[in-house]
Order: C-alpha cells, then sequence, then structure tokens
C-alpha cells in the first residue's frame, strides 16, 4: 500500500498539571529529515523523538511543534532581587533627603512592586517526569499523521493505477502498429520503385536490401518488451508495505527512457502519436510518485 509523504497529526497528554500538545507536519523530501520545534526543557529528549518517529515515518521532511503548558503555579518559583532591592531603598531614601521630603516609611508591599525587584521563574523540569507524557501525545500525533497519508497514498494509488493502464495500452498498440508500419515502408517503396522505373526490372536484391535496412532501423521490439517489464515492477513495486518512492520514480525514468527511444527510431506518425501520450502519462505519474514515502 502506498503512503503520501503529506500529512498532518496532533497530540495532547495531561497530567498532574503538565500539558503536552503535540503537532506533526510532513512534507516531500528525498530523505528523512527532521526539524523540531521544542521548548528548552525537552531537548535531551530529541534523540527519542527522532527515534519514535523514523519507526513508523521513512522518508519525507517532518516538522514537529511541542508546546509544554504547566498549570498555575506548577513548577515555578519566585526570585527576590536583593541587590536591586536594597539599591531602590538607598536610592529613595537619598532622594527624600536632597529633596527634604516628608519623611514616610517605605513598605516592603511597595519596594516588591518596583520593576524587578520579585521575578516568576519556571524551574528546570526532570525530563523523565516528562517522558509518558511526552510518549502519550506523540503516538496520538503519529497516528494520526499515518492514517492521513495512508488516505491520500489511497487516493496517489488509483490515479496512478488508471495511468499505467493507459500506458499498457499504448505499448500494445505501438507493438501491434510495428509490423503494419514495415508492410506500409516496403509497399510505399515497391510502387516508388516501379514509378521510377515505368515497368522496367529494378534490383530486386538492393530493394529487399533497403527494407531489411529499415526495419533494423525501426526496431523497437526491446524497448518496447523492456517498458512492459518495467510497468510490471512497478506495479509489483506498489503492492509492498515499505517506502517505495525512490524505487518508484527509477522505474519512471526508465519508462521514459524507452519511450524516448521508442520516438527517436520510429519514423511512422501513429506511433510517434503514442510515444507522445505514453510520455504525458509518465510525467503525471511522476509528479504522484514525487508525493510518495
Amino acid at each position: 500500500m502506498l503512503k503520501s509523504m503529506t500529512g498532518y497529526g496532533r497530540g495532547e497528554e495531561s497530567v498532574n498539571g503538565y500539558r503536552f500538545l503535540i503537532e506533526i507536519k510532513t512534507l516531500n523530501h528525498r530523505y528523512f529529515d527532521l526539524v523540531l520545534r521544542a521548548p528548552k526543557d525537552l531537548w535531551s529528549l530529541e534523540d527519542k523523538i527522532r527515534r519514535m518517529l523514523q519507526e513508523k515515518i521513512h522518508r519525507g521532511r517532518v516538522e514537529i511543534f511541542i508546546t509544554l503548558e504547566r498549570s498555575r503555579g506548577k513548577g515555578k518559583s519566585v526570585t527576590i532581587d536583593w541587590e536591586l532591592a536594597a539599591a531602590y531603598f538607598d536610592s529613595l531614601e537619598r532622594l527624600q533627603d536632597s529633596l527634604q521630603l516628608p519623611v514616610k516609611k517605605l513598605t516592603v508591599t511597595e519596594l516588591a512592586l518596583l520593576p524587578e525587584v520579585l521575578n516568576l521563574e519556571n524551574l528546570p523540569v526532570d525530563p523523565e517526569i516528562l517522558t509518558p507524557l511526552l510518549e502519550g501525545a506523540m503516538d496520538e500525533a503519529i497516528s494520526q499523521l499515518i492514517q492521513q497519508r495512508k488516505e491520500e497514498g489511497e487516493r496517489l494509488e488509483a490515479d496512478i493505477l488508471s495511468r499505467l493502464d493507459k500506458l499498457e495500452e499504448y505499448n500494445t498498440r505501438i507493438r501491434k502498429r510495428v509490423p503494419l508500419c514495415l508492410e506500409e515502408y516496403r509497399e510505399k517503396l515497391q510502387v516508388r520503385l516501379e514509378e521510377l522505373h515505368a515497368g522496367r526490372e529494378y534490383d530486386r536484391q538492393r530493394f529487399f536490401t533497403e527494407v531489411a535496412f529499415f526495419a533494423e532501423r525501426c526496431n523497437i521490439e526491446e524497448e518496447t518488451v523492456r517498458l512492459d517489464s518495467h510497468l510490471k515492477l512497478f506495479r509489483k513495486a506498489m503492492q509492498k508495505d515499505e517506502a517505495v518512492g525512490r524505487k518508484l520514480d527509477f522505474f519512471m525514468q526508465e519508462m521514459n527512457r524507452e519511450v524516448n527511444t521508442i520516438a527517436s527510431k520510429s519514423s511512422d506518425l501513429d506511433i510517434s502519436h503514442l510515444a507522445v501520450e505514453a510520455r504525458s502519462e509518465i510525467e503525471k505519474i511522476r509528479e504522484q510518485v514525487q508525493n510518495i514515502e
């Protein structure tokens, strides 16, 4: 079954005042490419996150956004900048003395309200405490992501199969056209020679040599056989439950090479038209293959 490289998944897990929100977005990429955006507290878990993803995702650009929220007061502490508080107090006393202001005792509350005397800080979080939360949210997000990639892969597979059918039809028509093309050339050459010689005898051996030369020059049997083989291998690869995108892309390159050779060898208009149609289908399949894992 084919899987698309594009998808989105979201997972959420909450316990003991912590809440994990994980969003995963995947895009097309030749290899596995991870972009992690997470709080500093989770940087030490990057290897674990990478392993969890690579167990399910083999190719594509993976962008993962992790949000860690704490309940009010959870994992936080209030710090006092003692030096700044003392500097505020001394400065206010000097200001009072200098301006000869009425004496008024500075309260703790008033001092605490001055900028940056009190600061609210997040305490470091032990990654081991967060690991079960992370795993739960990751499993949910990855599950949604894989489901989306499978559904998109099914749509891609249906489209590709219909185009493979067309390619097989074009290849069959080309193979049937080749002997007709040779016979038409032989008849045209014979008529032309008879016209030129006005009913007189002409070199029959030269005639048959020319027909044989034309047949050899336009022989596309090998190309059509190889194209048929590539089509069968392509279909077989599509049935595998693994990452086959790069393999399918290789088959498309080989198919395109065979069709180009057929077009260059043949001087028959019908075969040329069929080759153009085949190239068009190959290009459309290649566009779809770029989205496959």
